[in-house]
């Protein structure tokens, strides 16, 4: 009997064996199934994936061939501009150094002062020809002793950027009056030296495709004569424009000063400036900009007694441009109490009703008279 038990027992085992092994045969051929279909996916996605690679490959060659006739166009565009730059300041605008040949009174003083050693004459000498620049004290050896010319020799600017001389005549103008006073006028000499500098600012800017942060009008030192404020706001902007122009061109920043208007301008547009004529991003020195500051600091803070000055860059800008028309005038509606504006009201809507009335009956006799009419003339 156990024997019977144990072979029954034997038999159900196979069968449950038999049966997981139909399961998991089935099972491992659905698995095979599925393997081979993401084999051939696996196969197209390969295939897709060269292809992309490719066209990406193609794509670099592309756009490294249209780079490199970039850089090229770039090349010849900054050669392009460059002969212009330098056939425009050796033809229209030349700029150059004149040396000063009068001596400074300063000097002549400390040399005949007998009680004066040379040490202290030497460090005299060395504190004039220093500069407060970007937070330090730094050396200038162009503090006074050259000039800078633009357009020929007899049209200068001081090196070291004090137009003092500018309002200073302008100023002692308005008390004495004489031929004299044109006669020796140093105004002239400065703001037809400023004013030929904004022209050219302004034509390199168009040449070189920069957008200047300050708008500055060619005639802007050309007029009548400035006061100290505005004087020395629109050099302020001349020089802004002058050192955004140098930042554009990578010009080095060691040569820079932020007072030092014909000079920058020199430097921009020297034939061993490398890259004059270039085009792309730049980036602006904070410290340099941050030492930008009025051409005299005495007079940067005032200004005239009016009060018509105190207006920003954008409305003296936008302000020429402009024509101011007048204000149109009203008519005043004069007020009536609301009691006579209701009896109006009323005793104009009484003919108005009237009226209406009257007419509806007009037309009401017109239609039958003339359908009486038509209906006799027709019997």
């Amino acid at each position: 009997m156990s024997c019977e038990m144990r072979i029954k027992q034997l038999k159900q085992s196979i069968s449950n064996g038999k049966e997981e092994i139909a399961k998991n045969s089935e099972l491992m051929s659905k698995a095979r199934k599925y393997n081979q279909e993401l084999y051939l996916r696996n196969q197209r996605h390969q295939e897709k994936k060269e292809k992309i690679q490719r066209r990406n490959y193609k794509l670099s060659l592309i756009v490294e061939k249209r780079d490199k006739d970039l850089k090229n166009r770039h090349g010849e565009l900054a050669c392009l501009r460059r002969s212009h730059i330098l056939e425009l300041t050796s033809v229209i605008f030349p700029l150059g150094e004149v040396r000063n040949v009068t001596r400074d009174p300063a000097d002549v003083s400390f040399e005949n002062d007998n009680a004066m050693t040379s040490s202290t004459v030497s460090k005299l000498a060395e504190a004039r020809r220093t500069t407060y620049l970007s937070g330090r004290w730094v050396c200038d050896d162009h503090n006074g002793d050259t000039s800078i010319s633009i357009a020929g020799p007899w049209i200068t600017l001081p090196n070291n950027g004090d137009y003092s001389a500018y309002y200073n005549w302008v100023e002692e103008k308005k008390s004495v009056q004489g031929p004299e006073m044109e006669r020796n006028n140093p105004a002239y000499t400065i703001s037809a030296a400023l004013c030929y500098a904004t022209q050219l600012v302004n034509t390199l800017s168009h040449i070189l495709n920069v957008n200047l942060p300050k708008k500055l009008y060619n005639s802007e030192f050309c007029g009548e004569n400035l006061s100290r404020w505005k004087f020395n706001r629109a050099v302020n902007k001349l020089n802004s424009n002058i050192l955004y122009m140098c930042f554009s061109q990578h010009m080095d920043q060691e040569l820079l000063h932020p007072l030092h208007t014909l000079r920058n301008l020199m430097y921009l547009v020297s034939p061993d400036s490398e890259n004059l004529g270039r085009s792309g991003p730049f980036e602006i020195s904070a410290d340099l900009e941050d030492s930008m500051e009025f051409v005299d600091p005495s007079g940067a803070g005032e200004s005239d007694e009016s009060g018509d000055e105190h207006i920003s860059d954008e409305e003296t800008d936008l302000g020429t441009d402009w024509e101011n028309l007048p204000s149109p005038k009203f008519c005043d509606i004069p007020s009536q109490p609301l009691e006579m504006l209701d009896s109006e009201s009323t005793m104009m809507s009484q003919p108005i009703a009237s009226s209406s009335a009257g007419g509806m009956i007009s037309s009401a006799a017109a239609s039958v008279t003339s359908w009486f009419k038509a209906y006799t003339g027709h019997r």
